[in-house]
């Protein structure tokens, strides 16, 4: 496992406490908490139990949880009606502390609007008076937050703890592939995301068109129907979702934009992007100076991304094996799209506590046919940072500067009571003038990639 320092430190910490845990640990699929989970378990001296929960309801999952439970005791499987029963036969076989990891959790709640309840009773009323603790996992976040973390569940106020497990950032995918350069990284995050299950597929020894080629173009390969396999696991009508996000790739990125592309009206669509949107597979984005401005929708994972620009759209061809036409196609067109990934990890950058301007809050800014890649605001400080990122092939010069000078005017914020900094973010470098300019300013501050790999490390 690669990274997870602070999940496994807050699991490992809840854990061996004296007093019993209800633990919740939630996050999109793939994105690595049985792993997380599983690998804490192992560690502990604590005796425990893992179960993955199916989509078989919760009678036909309590009877297979109480056989589980049941071997793991080398005893007979009991005839338990629910959960209540099996979670009885389990307190009468446990003498001091043990933990119960019940993953797919979601599935339970999915299936029966009871089972929160139902859990009230065993955490109140079954395990009251034991060392039993309860670790609740589910890929299906709005169900977990209703369901089990929501004020209205009848599991709200039990939980000792809860932990949403996010997509690595990019700091922490580098750790997949620790040979390659930061570029090649950049690369690669713009492909796979940060998605543990999706980076493990590329091999590290492999150039990144050929695993482009092996494990997400060709058939049968574990990527190659992963989104297809995700949608139609979590959302009726994927065929909908599917010109969705195949709209959203193409550019499409307003909900009348989206609409007219997928042949729908717009009042039709907003359901199906707040679903999207609740399973963290598209986000809604704003003016970092204005979070209740119109906003507009982009695909969250950079996977996805890729995917439906890249894959979709050359299913036919690929269906019939010819992978490398699709493959020189996309080469052409890597750079665009790695572009709009640069700039989210420039924005990871300017985050992290290794920049120069600390900011709360950073993200895009645009106003009409004006746009900003990279702004960073603080508060307590006044203090605005613009930035522009640039994945080109040529060096950056004094004119991109001038560009964002410009447009400083229009980004409104704490009126003229602020001071305004400037970073610059290229691929490939910047003109011997720039340079020569920013040993003079102390308001300027320019980043190449290698410069980035830096902050990383020290962040």
């Amino acid at each position: 496992m690669i990274d997870r320092a602070k999940e496994v430190e807050w699991l490992r910490s809840h854990l061996t406490r004296d007093e019993r845990q209800l633990l919740v640990v939630y996050g999109r699929r793939r994105v690595g908490k049985t792993t997380l989970v599983t690998e804490v378990l192992e560690t502990l001296q604590t005796e425990c139990i893992y179960y993955l929960c199916d989509q078989r309801g919760p009678a036909h999952n309590a009877r297979q949880f109480a056989t589980q439970c049941a071997e793991a005791f080398d005893d007979i499987p009991p005839d338990v009606d629910g959960f209540v029963d099996a979670f009885q036969y389990l307190k009468n076989r446990v003498d001091g502390p043990y933990i119960v990891a019940l993953d797919e959790f979601s599935y339970l709640v999915e299936a029966d609007e009871t089972i929160p309840s139902v859990f009230q009773t065993i955490v109140d009323e079954v395990l009251a008076d034991t060392e039993i603790s309860l670790v609740l996992l589910g890929s299906s976040i709005s169900m977990m937050e209703e369901g089990v973390l929501s004020y209205e569940s009848p599991l709200y106020g039990r939980r000792t703890g809860q932990w949403e497990l996010a997509p690595l950032s990019f700091a922490d995918m580098r750790g997949f592939f620790p040979d390659k350069d930061i570029n090649t990284q950049i690369q690669t995050y713009s492909v796979l995301g940060g998605i543990p299950a999706y980076l493990e597929q590329f091999d590290p020894e492999q150039s990144l068109l050929s695993n482009i080629e092996t494990h997400i173009l060709s058939k049968g390969a574990f990527l190659y129907e992963e989104p297809e396999f995700l949608l139609r696991q979590e959302l009726r009508e994927p065929a909908t979702y599917m010109a969705i996000l195949e709209a959203i790739a193409a550019g499409s990125t307003r909900v009348t934009d989206i609409a007219n592309t997928i042949g729908k009206d717009a009042s039709g669509i907003s359901r199906y992007l707040k679903n999207l949107s609740k399973l963290a597979l598209v986000e809604r984005e704003t003016p970092v100076t204005d979070p209740d401005g119109r906003g507009v929708y982009r695909i969250a994972d950079d996977f996805l991304r890729f995917w439906f620009r890249f894959v979709a759209p050359n299913k036919g061809t690929l269906e019939q094996g010819r992978t490398a036409a699709v493959r020189d196609s996309l080469a052409d067109s890597l750079s665009d799209h790695t572009s709009q990934t640069f700039e989210h990890v420039c924005q990871q950058a300017v985050q992290s506590a290794a920049v120069p301007v600390d900011c709360s809050r950073v993200g895009r800014w645009w106003y009409k046919e004006a746009e900003i890649d990279v702004v960073g605001l603080n508060p307590q400080t006044n203090t605005l940072l613009l930035g522009e990122c640039k994945w080109t092939n040529t060096p950056v010069g004094t004119s991109l500067l001038t560009d964002l000078e410009e447009l400083e005017e229009n980004v409104r914020w704490q009126g003229d009571d602020r001071t305004v900094e400037y970073a610059l973010f290229s691929r490939s470098g910047f003109t011997d003038e720039l340079e020569t300019l920013v040993s003079e300013r102390s308001d300027l501050y320019l980043y190449t990639p290698e410069e980035l790999a830096t902050i990383f490390v020290s962040s």
